[in-house]
């Protein structure tokens, strides 16, 4: 499963990516903010986007909006420190597929992003082979 790291903090894409790649995930790109995020996933396209929300330039919700209208079938799981009601509710209806809260352990994350991977193959036996 290939994934796609978007946050502003490095230390925290590095605990996800070290987290990700020891459990055999494939992290394919990692970007600092919404901007970046939505061009690598377009060019990357990723099975699953862990993004963050609060970020420098385009927040994470904005940029799960964009995404979102170029990539209705990437699952998305947003990484917050947030508990805010009215976050999580904006997260829910831009389409995110789970998320993450800070501060996170490796079982947490590899347990939501298992979670994650069901529905990407389950999603992958329903869509007939493009030739």
């Amino acid at each position: 499963m290939s994934v796609l790291i978007v946050d502003d903090n490095d230390m925290t894409r590095e605990t996800l990516r070290v987290i990700l790649r020891h459990d055999g995930y494939n992290v394919i790109g990692e970007a600092l903010d919404g901007d970046a995020a939505l061009e690598m996933a377009t060019r990357l396209k990723p099975d699953i986007i862990l993004l963050d929300v609060v970020m420098p330039k385009v927040s994470g919700i904005e940029a799960l909006k964009s995404i979102r209208m170029v990539m209705q079938d990437v699952f998305v799981l947003m990484v917050t420190a947030s508990t805010d009601q009215e976050v999580v509710s904006e997260a829910v209806k831009s389409g995110i597929s789970g998320y993450i809260i800070k501060p996170f352990n490796a079982k947490k994350v590899l347990d939501t992003v298992g979670n994650v991977v069901g529905k990407v193959r389950a999603n992958r036996k329903q869509k007939p082979a493009q030739t």
